[in-house]
C-alpha cells in the first residue's frame, strides 16, 4: 500500500519460504509485480498458487497473458501539457484530447479507473478487440467486464503502447465515455491542474523533467503535501475527515459524478458515503434519507478543507469499496473537492502535492 514493492515482496518471500504465506496476500503480490512492470513474475506467482482456486486462477491468467505477451511501454521525452477540453461534463469530469490506435477521442480523467475504461460503443468505434470476459463492479452496479489491449495511446507528446483496456457493459448512452485512470497517470509525474485547465505529464525518474514540471507550476503556491496509499491495481486512498473527525479514510475517486440537478446551476457532491457512516459522524437521520444534502460540517483531505460542501448518500448499506486490504474506507472523495487545486500525483515518492490557484497564497 505504501508502494515499497521490492521490500514488501522480500517479506512475502520470507513468509513463503517458511510455509507461512497466506492466501489473502495472493492479490497484492500479483499487483506488486505488475506495478514493477514484471508480468512474468505475476504469472509465475498465480501458477504456483493455482491449486487453491483453479477457476479464479485460470481467469486471472487469461487476463495476465496479454500483459505478458504484449508488455506495456511508455515513451515521453521531457514534459508535455494537454489543455482540458471544452465539454459538457468538463465541470464534473475533465477530459483531454487523445488518440487510440489513430482514432481521436476525448479521454476523461478518472482516478477511479485502471488504465483505459470505455463502453461497448466506444470500443467498437476505436476498433478495440476484447478477448476475455468476467463480472465486475461499476460503482454500485454489477457489470460484464471484457479485457483487451490498445496498441497505442497518445497523450500529447506521450506515447503508451500495449495499454490494457476494460470494456464495461454498463457504460452506455451518456455514460459511454473513454476514461483514462490511475494506472495511466502512474506511468508519469502527473499534475491535474484544475485552476490552469490542463494536464501536465513528465517522465518518472527524470530530474530535469521534474524541474521543468515544477517550473510550470511555480506561480501556484503549495497548499499541502502528504502521502497516499495504493491498493491492488488502482485504488488510491488517503486520510481525511468530516466535521471534527480527522481519523477517516477516503478513496480518491475523481470520476465520481453525483450531481444535484434540482438546483441551477447543478452542483456536484464532493463526498459519497453510506447513511450509516454519516449518522456515525453526527448527521441527523432525516438528512441521510436524501440523495444529497448540504453539510454544515466541513470535509477534509489531509490538512485541506472544504467548507459547506454538498455531499451524496449511497443507496446501498454495503459497497464494493468499504475495505481495501482490510483498511476501512469511509467514503469516496470526488473531483468537486479536488478542483480547487493543481494536484500532483508523485508515484516515485507516494505523495500528493496540492497547489492553490495562482495568487491564492498572497
Amino acid at each position: 500500500m505504501k508502494q515499497s514493492y521490492e521490500k514488501a515482496l522480500s517479506h512475502y518471500d520470507a513468509l513463503a519460504a517458511a510455509g507461512r504465506a497466506p492466501r489473502a496476500l495472493d492479490e497484492p503480490v500479483v499487483a506488486a509485480w505488475l506495478h514493477l512492470g514484471r508480468p512474468d513474475r505475476a504469472v509465475e506467482h498465480v501458477r504456483q498458487r493455482h491449486d487453491a482456486r483453479p477457476r479464479a486462477a485460470e481467469q486471472t491468467l487469461r487476463v495476465l497473458d496479454s500483459r505478458l505477451t504484449r508488455p506495456l511501454e511508455v515513451r515521453l521525452d521531457g514534459t508535455t501539457t494537454l489543455p482540458f477540453a471544452d465539454h459538457e461534463l468538463a465541470p464534473y469530469l475533465p477530459a483531454v484530447a487523445a488518440t487510440i490506435d489513430g482514432i481521436d477521442v476525448l479521454a476523461h480523467l478518472d482516478t477511479g479507473g485502471t488504465f483505459v475504461v470505455m463502453g461497448p460503443r466506444s470500443a467498437a468505434e476505436t476498433g478495440v478487440v476484447t478477448t476475455t470476459s468476467a463480472t465486475g463492479s461499476h460503482g454500485l452496479q454489477r457489470a460484464e467486464l471484457r479485457h483487451g489491449t490498445i496498441a497505442e495511446l497518445r497523450l500529447g507528446a506521450a506515447s503508451l503502447t500495449n495499454v490494457p483496456v476494460e470494456v464495461l457493459s454498463t457504460l452506455v448512452g451518456p455514460q459511454d465515455l473513454v476514461i483514462i485512470g490511475t494506472n495511466v497517470l502512474e506511468q508519469f509525474l502527473s499534475t491535474l491542474d484544475h485552476p490552469g485547465n490542463r494536464l501536465i505529464l513528465s517522465p518518472r525518474h527524470h530530474p530535469d523533467a521534474a524541474t521543468e514540471h515544477s517550473r510550470l507550476l511555480a506561480d501556484s503556491p503549495v497548499a499541502a503535501e502528504f502521502g497516499f496509499y495504493l491498493w491492488a491495481d488502482h485504488f488510491m486512498f488517503a486520510r481525511g475527515g468530516f466535521g471534527p473527525r480527522d481519523d477517516l479514510t477516503f478513496f480518491i475517486d475523481s470520476g465520481l459524478v453525483h450531481v444535484d440537478d434540482a438546483v441551477e446551476p447543478p452542483r456536484q457532491a464532493c463526498l459519497l458515503a453510506t447513511p450509516r457512516h454519516y449518522r456515525a459522524w453526527g448527521v441527523p437521520r432525516h438528512l441521510t434519507s436524501r440523495p444529497h444534502f448540504d453539510s454544515s460540517e466541513p470535509v477534509s483531505l489531509g490538512p485541506l478543507t472544504r467548507q459547506d460542501p454538498l455531499v451524496a448518500v449511497a443507496k446501498s448499506r454495503t459497497t464494493p469499496w468499504q475495505s481495501f486490504g482490510g483498511v476501512r474506507i469511509d467514503g469516496l472523495l470526488s473531483h468537486d473537492f479536488l478542483k480547487a487545486y493543481a494536484w500532483t500525483l508523485d508515484f516515485d515518492r507516494g505523495r500528493y502535492v496540492f497547489r492553490s490557484a495562482p495568487g491564492a497564497g498572497e
